[in-house]
């Protein structure tokens, strides 16, 4: 198998690029679930609408940046640029992402934390937040099994 691939269930393989795309993909899902949702929080509390705005763009956004790969530098200069830079792409949306359950796992048992009207209060569980979470959950594995692959992989691909 070499530096260039991880091995999948049943023997196939996936490389970073894969791992890159499919983890768009989701991103671009979870900030769509959240654009959904965003309306109806708005309604409640402009902030609890904020929120959901920027987990949207941020979601959205994150999914361009890892389809276009902004850190791919001329061949001469991926050593330097490439292999570092993916992985810091990768660290801040592992943490966003873990932030963003973080607040739901929160919101579901505790409660909304101290600001608006619903303050305290805790939300329900619906499908359209399961749904999202499951698409973080899968960003963020995503994310990792692209860290995984040997920094050869980048240039190569």
């Amino acid at each position: 198998m070499g530096t260039r691939w991880l091995p999948l269930a049943g023997g196939a393989v996936m490389t970073r690029r894969g791992w890159e795309l499919l983890a768009a993909s989701l991103s671009l899902g979870a900030g769509v679930a959240h654009s959904m949702v965003m309306p109806e929080h708005q309604l409640e509390w402009w902030g609890y609408g904020a929120f959901f705005m920027v987990a949207t763009l941020a979601q959205t956004s994150y999914a361009i940046v890892l389809f276009l790969q902004p850190w791919h530098a001329p061949a001469d200069r991926r050593e330097e640029r490439g292999v570092g830079t993916a992985r810091l792409v990768y660290a801040a949306g592992i943490v966003g992402n873990l932030a963003i359950i973080g607040l739901y796992l929160v919101t579901r048992t505790i409660g909304v934390p101290v600001f608006g009207p619903e303050a305290r209060k805790v939300e329900e569980v619906t499908t359209i937040s399961v749904v999202s979470k499951l698409l973080e959950l899968g960003l963020i594995y995503c994310l990792v099994r692209a860290a995984q692959l040997s920094p050869a992989t980048v240039e190569d691909q």
